[in-house]
């Protein structure tokens, strides 16, 4: 009796360890499923909420997702959003948001019909590319002239900033919130001449506009960098100078505080805290 009774016991606890395991799996996509759906819902909210042409890309952060709808209560949504015009020259912005303690009845973001949303936090991001900055710079007309073309951009270290030392009194020192280097490298054409064109120096914050500030020029000649002659120094100077003025691209009140160089892209950052979705202050434009 004892011989047959043991492989029956076996047998049953293995049956038991398989069912849990195929319920278990199936909690855990009928979770992703109603995550998604959720998703869903949040995005066409958020196509509204913020004026956008096309419904931006969500993800809601944290598992298990049913947990934190029974309760209202989600850790961190995070939303994209690209292609997002500002202005005449600034046509591919890339916009991330990231929320967090989003609060929200289950049966309204069920039905898409939520009017209660409120965020404990944002944390906002808009990236710059360095088309959009190109196209900013030919905005001009000393830069139309130049022909400003084929455009990248680099972070820089402090000590490319300038020819000589010390550091020039009036600039404002690197590596700041809203201050910090950036290396752009591009082609123009002086006297029918196509000439590349290293520029060092600062790209600076001062509320929503940002700005970059050229320190020093170098003339790309093969594999040797050449001084810039002075007649051609001032022109790509007042060029490279143009103001961007982000308006109200951060989304959700969100105060720009910080800049940033990413590669081929600026970069402005910031935060806002206790935002109510609804309240009409929350798009971009």
């Amino acid at each position: 009796m004892t011989t047959t009774t043991r492989p029956r016991r076996g047998r049953r606890w293995k049956i038991l360890v398989a069912v849990l395991l195929v319920l278990a799996a199936l909690l855990v996509a009928a979770d992703f499923t109603f995550a998604a759906a959720a998703e869903y819902q949040v995005s066409k909210k958020m196509r509204t909420e913020l004026k956008l042409a096309d419904d931006p890309s969500v993800t809601i952060h944290g598992f298990p997702f049913m947990l934190q709808a029974a309760r209202g209560d989600y850790q961190d949504i995070e939303i994209e959003a690209n292609g997002i015009p500002i202005g005449d020259t600034l046509r591919d912005l890339e916009v991330k948001a990231d929320l967090y303690d989003v609060k929200v009845p289950l049966s309204e973001l069920v039905s898409g019909s939520a009017h209660s949303v409120l965020i404990s936090q944002v944390e906002g991001q808009v990236k710059i590319s360095a088309a959009d900055v190109n196209r900013a710079f030919n905005a001009t007309d000393v830069g139309q002239a130049l022909g400003v073309s084929n455009l990248t951009i680099t972070p820089t270290s402090p000590d490319t900033l300038y020819d000589t030392t010390p550091t020039p009194t009036p600039t404002p020192a690197p590596y700041t919130d809203t201050s910090v280097g950036v290396r752009l490298s591009f082609s123009i054409t002086v006297a029918g001449q196509p000439l590349k064109i290293n520029s060092y120096g600062l790209l600076g914050l001062s509320g929503t506009k940002i700005q970059v500030q050229p320190t020093r020029l170098e003339l790309v000649d093969g594999v040797t960098t050449l001084k810039v002659p002075d007649s051609v120094r001032q022109a790509v100077f007042t060029a490279l100078s143009t103001e961007l003025d982000l308006g109200k691209a951060l989304p959700f009140t969100v105060v720009p505080t910080k800049v940033g160089v990413d590669s081929n892209a600026f970069t402005v950052s910031g935060k806002a805290t206790n935002v109510q979705l609804g309240s009409g202050r929350s798009g971009l434009g």
